[in-house]
């Protein structure tokens, strides 16, 4: 693992498969603790919707974790569908790396793109200076070439 880089934080639409490298993520990376978005919001639903101002709460949510989780001493793993400018700044200050995964373009991935309602597709995403990963098959060696090397 890259000795400089403290964490990872996976943002993309539903479906683009955050959870999954998140999982993978973490059986291959020691110490790891998986902060996943979908799962925060479900405990704590009961005051946010899916308005801008309410993902940018709980964008702070995921980044507190995110610095607590450091400071104990583990190596998170974040997921979520939405990152915003001010998020990406005070994440890299934390020393976690920021990666944005796309669906290959499939079937799948044409009916996403008809359908209503899909997690996130209806947000504008700020343009951010982050590496890309596909979801195609050469996805988990992707993120072991980028994550699992030794520096």
């Amino acid at each position: 693992m890259n000795k400089y880089i403290k964490g990872i934080w996976l943002y993309g639409l539903s479906g683009s498969g955050k959870t999954f490298g998140s999982k993978y993520l973490k059986k291959k990376i020691d110490n790891s603790f998986l902060i996943d978005g979908d799962r925060i919001r479900q405990i704590n639903d009961h005051d946010l919707g899916h308005s801008i101002d309410d993902r940018k709460k709980q964008l702070f949510r995921l980044q507190g974790i995110a610095k607590l989780v450091i400071k104990q001493g583990y190596f998170p793993i974040v997921s979520s569908v939405y990152v915003d400018n001010l998020t990406f700044i005070k994440i890299r200050k934390l020393g976690i790396k920021l990666i944005k995964i796309k669906r290959q373009k499939s079937k799948i991935n044409i009916k996403l793109n008809n359908k209503k309602n899909v997690v996130g597709k209806d947000l504008k995403q700020p343009n951010l200076k982050t590496l890309i990963i596909v979801n195609n098959r050469k996805f988990k060696k992707n993120l072991d070439k980028i994550f699992l090397t030794k520096n």
